[in-house]
């Protein structure tokens, strides 16, 4: 089965083609995992929209969010995918950025986070 390369924008959640100025990853796969990681791009679109229509309540805490922690859920997988599927830049890229682990450990150990 052939491989395609194409170009992550997480910001955007865009999957193009061809690379552009803007922050994008570079991934390479087959048909199929690059078509579970527009699907993914798309759902974490959806989460994204769900919880900016939650965040200007003020007496709600994102920190116990439901939706936050969807989102921060998908964001994660997400992530997993576009690092598996990189190349060898993408995943220094995000070794870098320390992403994976952040988002595994919010540690969160200060009074009011408990759950």
């Amino acid at each position: 089965m052939s491989e395609k390369t194409l170009y992550v924008s997480v910001s955007s959640k865009s999957l193009d083609t061809e690379a552009s100025m803007n922050e994008q990853l570079e991934v390479r796969g087959t048909e199929e995992e690059l078509e579970k990681l527009h699907r993914m791009l798309e759902h974490l679109q959806r989460d994204d929209e769900v919880t900016q229509f939650r965040a200007p309540i003020p007496y709600k805490s994102a920190d116990h969010d439901k939706a936050t922690d969807q989102f921060n859920d998908d964001l994660l997988k997400l992530y997993q995918v576009i690092y598996n599927l990189g190349t060898d830049k993408t995943k220094a890229h995000i070794h870098d950025m320390n992403i994976l682990n952040k988002l595994q450990n919010t540690d969160y150990e200060y009074p009011g986070y408990e759950r």
